[in-house]
This record gives structure tokens, C-alpha cells and sequence, in this order.
């Protein structure tokens, strides 16, 4: 009777780029494509986290939200092992030292404490597209293209694209009156889903995304600029295209690519009354302005 081999399952860690065996994967219980495990094996986490820093990046790499309550909770988990770490007891010991100490211990409790209910929440952060990661690979020498999480714009971009959105949102305030919290958030989410729908253009051109990618990144900024939370941003007094809200200025840009000619007319001043005398002078020689 011939002999049965029974296969282990198994998986690539795509932090060691090493097939292991799918228990040395955390669980992850959303995570579909990923055989409901972690992307990174649990020794390779093991060694990335030693602060709230790299747990971050490991949240961010394996598609879970980061949860200040958990790390929290880690923190206090953490007195229990810090309670015999002769390091950190020792007053000897420099502050930064006992600081790593701390960091350490509590980026530990935290990935004990991953799966608990209220710390466990699966995220896109890696968008699943054909069953394959859409990830950006990112030039981790240049500071511009190392992402981070970045709390007020509430997720991970690198700091250009932070620089970019700043900007925009510089100019927003200048000409609209984003007078309380929910119209400055709103705003921000606005320009987050206008970056997203850069991004994804640029991906579908450099053949590394789907149009239907893109076709659903612009329907989300189409849907959020259109909306009645963002028409309601009111131009500041003294600013006037012929429309006055926000949403209305958007609305028209992406509908026909410019905006119509202000409609308000003003007395004419000497430069314009020059400027007619100068015309008309022309046109006596047969010349004329363009």
C-alpha cells in the first residue's frame, strides 16, 4: 500500500523572504489572501518591533489599524516584565537606556495583545488587487520616500506627499471659511482622496494599476467634493469666481476642465481707458491688439 505524504501548509514571509510553515504566521483573521495569517512571520516581527514607532510599521505591513488603546493596555502589560528586567531596575542605568528598555517590553505586550478584540481591526492599508499586494515600493534612503504615519492627515504617506497636502490645504483655508472641526476634517479627507486618485492614475499609466482602480479612486473624490458637507464651505469674503462654495468650484473643474468667466463686471479704470485709446488708435492704421 503506497504511503500517503501529508503537505505542511505553508506560506512566503514577505519581510525574510522565506517559505515557513503557515503556524510560524500570526493569525489575522480578515486577511483573505493572505491565508488569514500576518504577511510577516512572527520571528520577523518579533525582531522589527521595539517601540510604537516600528509597531507602527508592522500594523501599516500587515493590515491591521494601529489602536492608541492598545498600545496603551501594552504599556501597562509591560510593569509585569519590567518588574524583574534588573536593567530597568538598575538606577544606574542611563534614562534613554531604561527608555529602550520600556519601548521594547511594551512593543512586546502589544503583539501578545493583537488579536484581543477591542486591539484587532483589519485594514487595506495594502490594497488586494487579482490576489496580488499593490504595494509601492518605497527608496528607504531618501527621507521623502520613507512613509510614516502621520496623526493629522490619519494615515501613512511619505513626506512629500504630507508637503502636498499641507499645501493644498493652505490654499483651501485661504479662500474658504473651514470655521470648525468637522469642516477642516471633511477638508482634509477631500485632499487625501484627490492624492489617492493622483496615485492611482499614475499607477494604471505605469501599467502597475487597473483602470477600475483608478475609475473607483476618482468616484470617491468625485462623491466627497460633491457632497453637501464640502459645498457648504463658503468662500471667505472679497473672493469671487462666479461661484461660492467650494464644492461648486470642484464640481465644475472636473466636469468641464475650467471655470467659467467671472461674471461680475467693474468701471473702467485709466489703465483700461488707456488701454481703449490705445485700441483705438490702432485700429485707425489698420492694426489691432490680441
Amino acid at each position: 500500500m503506497a504511503r500517503v505524504s501529508k503537505k505542511t501548509p505553508s506560506k512566503l514571509c514577505v519581510k525574510c523572504n522565506t517559505i515557513k510553515p503557515l503556524e510560524s504566521f500570526a493569525p489575522n483573521k480578515l486577511w483573505a489572501s493572505q491565508q488569514y495569517r500576518d504577511a510577516w512571520c512572527m520571528e520577523c516581527a518579533k525582531k522589527h518591533c521595539v517601540n510604537e514607532e516600528t509597531v507602527k510599521e508592522y500594523c501599516y505591513f500587515n493590515n491591521r489599524a494601529f489602536k492608541e488603546a492598545a498600545w496603551e493596555a501594552a504599556k501597562k502589560k509591560a510593569q509585569y516584565s519590567l518588574a524583574n528586567n534588573k536593567v530597568w531596575l538598575n538606577p544606574m542605568t542611563p534614562p534613554e537606556k531604561k527608555k529602550q528598555e520600556e519601548d521594547l517590553a511594551t512593543a512586546r505586550s502589544f503583539l501578545g495583545l493583537k488579536n484581543v478584540n477591542y486591539a484587532y481591526e483589519y485594514v487595506e492599508n495594502l490594497r488586494v488587487t487579482n490576489q496580488t499586494e499593490d504595494v509601492v515600493v518605497h527608496d528607504l534612503t531618501d527621507e521623502k520616500e520613507k512613509p510614516y504615519y502621520d496623526k493629522t492627515w490619519q494615515g501613512w504617506f511619505t513626506k512629500e506627499q504630507v508637503e502636498w497636502m499641507e499645501d493644498k490645504y493652505k490654499q483651501y483655508e485661504e479662500d474658504f471659511v473651514l470655521d470648525n472641526v468637522n469642516m477642516q476634517d471633511y477638508t482634509r479627507k477631500v485632499i487625501k482622496a484627490s492624492l489617492n486618485a493622483d496615485l492611482a492614475e499614475d499607477r494604471m499609466r505605469r501599467g502597475q494599476g487597473t483602470a477600475s482602480d483608478y475609475k473607483e479612486a476618482q468616484k470617491i473624490f468625485d462623491d466627497l467634493s460633491k457632497s453637501s458637507n464640502f459645498a457648504a464651505c463658503r468662500r471667505k469674503p472679497g473672493e469671487s469666481t462666479g461661484m461660492g462654495s467650494l464644492g461648486e468650484i470642484i464640481v465644475k473643474l472636473e466636469t468641464q476642465g475650467y471655470l467659467d468667466e467671472n461674471p461680475y463686471t467693474f468701471p473702467d479704470d485709466d489703465i483700461d481707458k488707456i488701454i481703449q485709446a490705445y485700441q483705438y488708435t490702432l485700429k485707425s492704421i489698420g492694426m489691432e491688439i490680441r
